[in-house]
């Protein structure tokens, strides 16, 4: 068994404030990133525990490795026996029914007390997380749309586009430039896992028909965990790479594929990702994921768990990167559609919950554009609401009054942030165009949207967005289009309304090229002040990470903590469509 034990990191706290602090238009920090050593320092653990993990596995004959940039998590593999006397176990097969996979697991376990206190967790033990599942939801398209070139404004749009989602309609609806991108140093990285293969002639294709404009467009291959670069191209890995290439043009895009052979369990690579992407000095400016968990299932059993990939997420951040999420496919029913939590609460989904992430929902139609039903929104159970949303989000519970009383935890941190459209995209897969639904047609266009303001900013000699949320409820306000009829379905019930401002189906809204530009390159102009502190103009820095059950225990910049509700005892994990 292979197992990764996390070290109790020294200053979370100061990674947040560090986060926040460069991430925030009105500090005098905005945009003056961290450096990877600056990070590490504020995350690394102390050294006495550093002492005390390591002689007590020295003195069992295990040689830990250091798994993270921080050295806060370390790995090992051991037999089960050998396992089962380090640990005081007794690891066991189990079956997880719904996905029908099967995990090794110990109902309980035990650290000596002078170890114990080191410790953050050691996984996999009794966390029964299970690994990401998803179900598509694909359509055959007999050819591609028919092309006709739209304005520069929204309400030109294509008549087609109401049908049918290109890379031309998302440039018509949301004002996206169709000039390549220059500027040096630029990255846009796209998260890959459970065998996606993102194929080169699919994408080669797929261009000649979406954007003909596009000549020389493709992408580079990094490969974790065994990860594959070849073969016949599937739906996720297509989608994600057609529409970041197809819109983000230029900018120099990066296909990050996580194999099997994982360190991380039915994590699935969620741990091995952003620890090797932290590790790197220059990671993506921007990372899209479009696949995720249900909540439930870290709330219950494993809130540290989540807290520590939600940390690695942040360490991105304050380097730099801006870390999107797809927020899932089930409205509030979870990563997908599921009937389980009929007469109960709401299950939110993860990562899209952490704080330090944008998560990003979906819509559909352009006149006029609204929620999509399947777009995932709601409230944590775990990380308590961050200060950058407070007013946002308590506007919308007042105008929500006593609407889903009781099947949601109102002290949580809202999600999603933003959205874009996410119905019927049309694809190239295997040579068969495809319509495909799902938040992850959402994330990876506004991560093109993103890359392509970096791209304006780092031509300017200013820096990129990095950490999105504290700009996006503040100043970016203005510059999106607020979503204000549909909801989000599930439970028995009808969701979440989306309404005026924020709300949980769409978030703030949409974005708006050319608004948004004017947004940052304000904001950005007062950062050339303080370059020689921690980060540089143009610096690649990016990319995509203990409490009791249902309790919201995370450090969401000074948000209140408070009681979560728990959904059905069901664990699910799941890849956003």
């Amino acid at each position: 068994m292979r197992f990764v034990l996390a070290l109790k990191p020294s200053n979370t706290s100061g990674l947040v404030k560090s986060l926040l602090d460069v991430s925030d238009p009105a500090s005098p920090n905005y945009g003056n990133h961290l450096t990877k050593d600056q990070v590490d320092q504020l995350v690394a653990p102390q050294p006495e525990s550093v002492q005390a993990v390591t002689s007590w596995l020295n003195k069992n004959g295990i040689s830990p490795e250091v798994y993270s940039s921080a050295g806060d998590l370390l790995r090992f593999q051991l037999p089960v026996d050998q396992a089962n006397k380090l640990l005081n176990a007794n690891f066991t097969g189990y079956v997880h029914e719904k996905t029908n996979t099967t995990m090794v697991r110990t109902l309980a376990y035990s650290l000596p007390a002078d170890v114990s206190e080191h410790v953050a967790f050691v996984y996999p033990a009794n966390q029964f997380i299970p690994p990401p599942t998803r179900k598509a939801e694909v359509r055959v398209i007999d050819r591609f749309p028919a092309k006709k070139r739209a304005g520069s404004k929204r309400a030109d749009v294509p008549p087609q586009c109401a049908q049918e989602i290109t890379p031309q309609c998302l440039q018509a609806i949301y004002n996206i430039p169709a000039t390549p991108a220059t500027a040096a140093g630029n990255s846009l990285g796209v998260s890959g896992f459970d065998n996606e293969v993102a194929n080169k002639g699919d994408l080669t294709d797929f261009l000649s028909q979406a954007r003909p404009d596009i000549t020389n467009g493709t992408f580079s291959v990094q490969s974790i965990d065994g990860g594959s670069d070849d073969g016949q191209g599937t739906t996720e890995a297509s989608l994600d790479i057609q529409y970041t290439v197809g819109v983000a043009t230029n900018v120099p895009t990066t296909f990050i594929s996580v194999g099997q052979q994982t360190n991380d369990g039915a994590l699935e690579g969620f741990l091995d990702i952003i620890t090797t992407l932290t590790k790197q000095d220059n990671p993506p400016l921007v990372l899209t994921t479009s696949f995720g968990f249900d909540e439930t299932p870290f709330a219950e059993q494993a809130p540290e768990l989540a807290e520590t990939l939600c940390n690695a997420y942040a360490q991105l951040g304050a380097r730099g990167t801006s870390v999107l999420f797809a927020s899932g496919d089930g409205g509030v029913s979870g990563s997908q559609a599921d009937d389980s939590c009929d007469g109960s609460a709401f299950l939110p989904t993860f990562p899209a919950t952490c704080p330090y992430i944008t998560a990003v929902g979906s819509t559909q139609g352009v006149n006029p554009e609204t929620a999509a039903p399947f777009s995932a929104g709601g409230f944590s159970n775990i990380f308590a609401r961050p200060d950058y949303q407070s007013d946002a989000v308590d506007s919308y519970l007042k105008t929500l009054g006593d609407t889903n009383a009781g099947l949601f935890n109102t002290t949580g941190r809202g999600y999603p942030d933003v959205s874009t459209q996410g119905v019927q995209f049309v694809i190239e897969v295997a040579g068969q165009l495809q319509g495909v639904d799902g938040t992850s047609c959402s994330s990876p266009t506004f991560a093109s949207v993103v890359a392509l303001l970096n791209d304006q900013l780092l031509n300017a000699g200013q820096k990129q967005l990095g950490f999105l949320n504290p700009l996006l409820y503040s100043k970016g306000v203005a510059a999106l289009n607020d979503i204000t009829s549909g909801s989000n379905p599930g439970c028995g019930t009808q969701g979440f309304p989306a309404a005026a401002g924020w709300d949980a189906v769409t978030g703030l809204g949409t974005p708006d090229f050319q608004k948004l530009l004017s947004v940052v390159s304000g904001g950005a102009g007062d950062n050339q002040a303080g370059q020689g502190s921690a980060g540089q103009a143009g610096q690649n820095a990016t990319a995509t990470a203990t409490g009791s059950a249902g309790q919201a225990t995370g450090q969401a910049a000074g948000g209140a903590a408070g009681k979560g509700k728990k959904g059905k005892g069901k664990p699910k994990a799941t890849k956003q469509a």
